[in-house]
């Protein structure tokens, strides 16, 4: 009798759960990304380009000053003519900066790669501070004809370290080039949107 209930009972808890059968894998939930702490001026603006061509989020907000770390206030210094178009652009904050962003993410081509190339580096580091510009060209992969998918100009950063020894941009002057539109009329035309 014992026997019977000991078989018994090994036959329904092996009929009742799947102890011995494999279970389907799980997708990740997070993004791979190439994103690394800004401990150098070169690997923030590394970042920087890393944030479009991923399209994540908290990497490009990363990439500023943060008021808890740094007593800095961001600013941000719209090329010239823009500001007539996109009057949004005046008093610019990092809470535009990440809606723009955000905007610009999901009304980009799906699986198609942004991307911020960044040339013609000139900088000057002083201590925990520095200033670098750089010609940029963004491209913005778009189903929409009216929207340019190329953006051109120069962009001159300040950047600082933060309490956490990471490089932040506190202050970014654009500056368009003749006749392209500018990272400024991109921020205005994806703020919108």
């Amino acid at each position: 009798m014992r026997k019977i209930l000991f078989i018994s009972l090994i036959v329904l808890f092996i009929s009742s759960c799947n102890l011995l059968s494999t279970r389907e894998a799980e997708k990740p939930d997070t993004q791979r990304s190439d994103f690394k702490i800004a401990t150098t001026p070169h690997q923030l603006f590394q970042n920087l380009q890393d944030a479009f061509r991923e399209r994540i989020p908290r990497n490009y907000e990363v990439c500023f000053v943060d008021q808890s770390f740094l007593e800095k206030k961001f600013v941000f210094i719209p090329s010239a003519g823009s500001t007539l178009k996109y009057n949004v652009l005046v008093d610019w904050t990092i809470e535009d900066e990440k809606q723009y962003f955000n905007n610009l993410i999901s009304k980009a081509t799906k699986n198609a790669f942004i991307i911020l190339s960044l040339t013609n580096e000139i900088s000057s580091t002083q201590g925990d501070s520095a200033q670098y510009t750089f010609d940029y060209k963004i491209t913005v992969p778009t189903e929409d004809e009216s929207i340019p998918h190329d953006f051109e100009g120069s962009a001159q950063f300040n950047i600082n370290l933060d309490a956490n020894n990471q490089w932040v941009i506190t202050r970014w002057q654009d500056i368009k080039k003749e006749g392209l539109p500018s990272w400024s009329e991109l921020k205005g035309i994806f703020f919108i949107l």
